[in-house]
């Protein structure tokens, strides 16, 4: 329909049309997809500075896909509503719209003629596959006469099923072993991550950073705070407390002056209680 119309360019359509040209040089292949690629790269050039142009100044994200650009180059409700109600029409928007739209056109057609060539080709690799071969007969009474005189001049021992790996038994009723066998697992991956764990340094390579470590150990308390010049120009417990008991006439104040009284009280029957010297003598009596 396309080439019907005169839509393709005469250059084009030459082209794309050598696409499914049989030719055994790869060389001519390589080069006929280059000119191809460089067309269809044009064309979407052309066609994003039109859409650029089209759009002006508003925000719009880029395209991703064929399909978001023609999205892009429709146009919209409200710009269809004030095309009805104006009188004069827009003869440079008619024909931008023109020209985007067989530019378009003309993408869609190169990239449909790409991918029938794609198709052409894994059609040729199918018909030339080797034909399968003719499946055999079970039913036959001639292999099946064949299959049982092997069995029955066949020296070697039956073959046993059962066990772990669907190969016979690995130990017999006394416990000793039948045949060779491995405890470890055999896989690739298994043998893998054994081997892994036998050539590795002499030391024990470390398993956290040493900011990690720091986290986990100011997690759980072991990280001491404070200190210096700014520690020792604070106030201690006790100076806090008799600080704050000597707020008047507030709820805390008398909260905190409650608490220092207390405290005093305590270190005094403490003081009675134990007589000056009493401590630790260091087993001495």
């Amino acid at each position: 329909m396309l080439e019907t119309y005169h839509i393709i360019p005469e250059a084009e359509k030459t082209l794309f049309e050598h696409q499914s040209a049989p030719s055994n040089d790869a060389a001519k292949r390589r080069e006929l997809k280059i000119k191809q690629w460089k067309q269809e790269k044009e064309l979407k050039t052309r066609i994003e500075v039109i859409r650029k142009r089209r759009n002006g100044s508003t925000s719009k994200p880029d395209p991703t896909s064929d399909f978001d650009i023609i999205a892009s180059l429709l146009p919209s409700s409200s710009s269809t509503q004030h095309d009805d109600d104006d009188e004069e029409e827009d003869s440079d928007t008619d024909d931008l719209l023109r020209e985007v739209t067989l530019l378009l056109l003309r993408l869609v057609y190169a990239q449909s003629r790409a991918q029938l060539d794609s198709l052409n080709q894994e059609l040729q690799l199918l018909m030339s596959a080797p034909p399968s071969p003719p499946k055999e007969s079970s039913d036959d009474p001639r292999q099946a006469k064949a299959r049982e005189e092997d069995s029955m001049w066949k020296l070697d021992a039956p073959v046993q099923r059962g066990g772990p790996d669907g190969k016979g038994p690995l130990l017999d009723p006394e416990g000793k072993p039948l045949r060779p066998f491995t405890i470890l697992p055999a896989g690739s991956s298994d043998r893998q991550r054994l081997q892994n764990q036998v050539f590795q340094p002499d030391h024990r390579l470390p398993t956290m950073s040493i900011d990690e470590y720091l986290e986990i150990e100011d997690q759980r308390g072991n990280i001491i705070r404070g200190g210096g010049a700014q520690s020792e120009a604070e106030p201690t417990t006790s100076e806090q407390l008799a600080l704050d008991a000597e707020m008047d006439g507030t709820v805390f104040g008398r909260d905190k002056e409650e608490q220092k009284r207390q405290k005093d009280e305590n270190w005094a029957q403490y003081t009675d209680s134990h007589v000056k010297g009493a401590g630790n003598t260091t087993n001495r009596g």
